[in-house]
């Protein structure tokens, strides 16, 4: 008789782990909508607001690596913990450093940023030390579910929130959120594997962060699963910005409609969460990898042909639950395929290595939006997402995973 582990809503680690995060993300989307509106009505400029988004991305590039090595070495929660209430306390002065200095806006969004190249990492790292491997994919799946429940729901109420209410309120909410969060992670019972931190704390941490990425060049699967990533990533960064600007400038709808947008991309993330979750390892990880970026890539080139609101929903909703289908496969194919002691120092090089490509691709979404028309650029960000899982539809190393 074949015994299964008991289901994940009677895991009280994994509930609190996912209500926490459900809560921190409602607030996120509010400051995701209220920082690039409070840049872009300051400047007018599209390459101003492209950056604000960048710079989301560039400690990832800048510090992604360090801190997967330092999080092997630590107690995840405990990290976590700390991250959240350092950023409670950053989101808090935004609104205040923006009465004074546009350039302290940007500092705070480094920063905060910063704090959660930390986070993060642990978040990924820390689940299959809270569930059974045969929960994993449902596990991850029910995470991207809560995460973009918040998306639906925090992205249409910030951009009437942004529009018409007071920032202070808003980055007041997100704060409060992340506090939250801190008191769900200790109220978890976790204790992280001693015999690791043991070994870990008499390495040299340049020798760690060498290993991390030896183990990604070495093992086939994951190399070749992270070259997949990387080449959609140059689309998809670009198509960051580009809603923005296609909700300003094509729309006419400011941040009411780039809310209803993103609110859309998250019900489609959604709808394919709850798919992945009902399927669990029925899916063939390969497969929802390479065919959801086939199908998201359809999906923002389709946005280029529409003229209004309502005909735009539509294809987000697509793209965002073959978005949905990608990730989770990823993040799962990813947590069973590296070694726990391994787990911090790959995602860490790989968060260097996809993010600085993604920085790039959303500072160079806003430059060009600065030189051409919008809706032409959503064609090219919808080809180049598509095509590398073309590609990967015929590589057995990324489809057969």
């Amino acid at each position: 008789m074949v015994q299964t582990s008991p289901a994940l809503y009677r895991n009280a680690n994994f509930v609190l782990l996912w209500t926490g995060q459900f809560i921190s993300q409602v607030g996120d989307r509010l400051a995701m909508v209220a920082f690039p509106w409070l840049i872009y009505k300051s400047t007018h400029s599209a390459f101003s607001t492209g950056a604000v988004f960048a710079l989301y991305t560039l400690p990832y590039v800048l510090f992604g690596t360090v801190a997967g090595a330092f999080i092997d070495r630590l107690d995840k929660r405990r990290v976590m913990v700390a991250a959240d209430v350092a950023r409670a306390g950053l989101v808090l002065a935004v609104p205040f450093v923006a009465d004074r200095s546009l350039a302290g806006v940007y500092v705070l969004a480094f920063v905060i940023s910063s704090v959660a190249v930390f986070f993060d990492p642990c978040k990924l790292t820390i689940l299959p030390d809270l569930v059974t491997k045969d929960r994993l994919i449902r596990a991850n799946s029910l995470l991207a579910t809560g995460e973009t429940l918040t998306e639906t729901v925090g992205y249409a109420l910030a951009g009437f929130i942004v529009y018409y209410l007071a920032r202070k309120v808003v980055f007041g909410i997100d704060a409060g959120t992340f506090v939250v969060s801190a008191l769900a992670l200790l109220a978890m019972r976790y204790a992280a594997p001693l015999r690791q931190a043991a070994q870990l704390s008499a390495r040299n941490l340049g020798r760690e962060m060498h290993e991390g990425l030896s183990f990604l060049r070495h093992h086939s699967g994951l190399l070749a699963n992270t070259l997949l990533v990387v080449a959609s990533i140059i689309g998809i960064g670009a198509v960051y910005p580009l809603t923005f600007l296609f909700a300003v400038r094509v729309l006419h709808g400011g941040t009411a409609a780039f809310g209803i947008m993103e609110a859309s991309l998250g019900a489609g993330f959604f709808a394919g969460s709850l798919l992945m979750a009902a399927l669990g390892d029925r899916v063939r990880k390969g497969v929802a990898m390479t065919a959801g970026l086939v199908i998201m890539g359809g999906g923002f080139t389709s946005v280029a042909i529409c003229t209004s609101l309502a005909l735009v929903v539509l294809p987000i909703f697509v793209a965002g639950a073959a978005n949905a289908a990608v990730l989770i496969s990823i993040d799962t194919y990813f947590q069973q395929t590296v070694p726990e002691s391994l787990r911090g120092r790959l995602w860490g090089t790989r968060f260097t290595i996809t993010q600085s490509v993604y920085a790039a691709s959303v500072l160079g979404g806003g430059a060009l939006a600065a030189v051409f028309p919008v809706a032409p650029l959503f064609i090219a960000a919808g080809l180049i997402t598509a095509v590398p899982g073309l590609v990967g539809l015929f590589v057995p190393r990324v489809r057969d995973v």
